[in-house]
């Protein structure tokens, strides 16, 4: 009896191993571009949706550069219209720069205004369907 309790044992610890490596259950969209632009040259965006009850909860949105100084560069610009916003259209953005990369990471309330768009329109499928219409290749 101790045998088949301890395979059991093992065999649900390692189903639960297979669920955390594989992402099942896991709640995001991915979505991916390569953007070509004159002043700021080539660069890789990423967007990493969050969701929580079919609702966005947390947006991520990466660009990399070619150059860490075009990185910098994004970075300086968003902290200075930062220090330069008297309201609070910026509460609930932060960036960060790492190396080559810029990224902003943003609540939903943040993104639902810097978009223009409701909570109700913030559904997987609905921002699924956004970012496909942008050029992103969403997984």
């Amino acid at each position: 009896m101790k045998k088949v309790a301890k395979s059991v044992a093992l065999l649900l610890v390692m189903g639960m191993v297979l669920v955390l490596l594989t992402g099942c259950g896991s709640n995001k969209l991915v979505a991916t571009k390569t953007t070509e632009d004159a002043r700021m040259g080539n660069y890789k965006e990423e967007v990493v949706m969050t969701f929580e009850k079919d609702k966005v909860t947390n947006i991520e949105m990466s660009m990399e550069f070619d150059k860490e100084e075009t990185a910098a560069a994004m970075y300086s610009i968003f902290n200075m219209g930062l220090s330069m916003s008297n309201d609070d259209s910026m509460q609930g953005i932060e960036a960060k720069q790492e190396g080559k990369k810029f990224i902003m990471i943003m609540d939903a309330k943040a993104y639902a205004k810097s978009e223009g768009v409701s909570d109700e329109e913030m559904t997987k499928e609905a921002m699924k369907a956004a970012l496909e219409a942008d050029g992103y290749t969403v997984k």
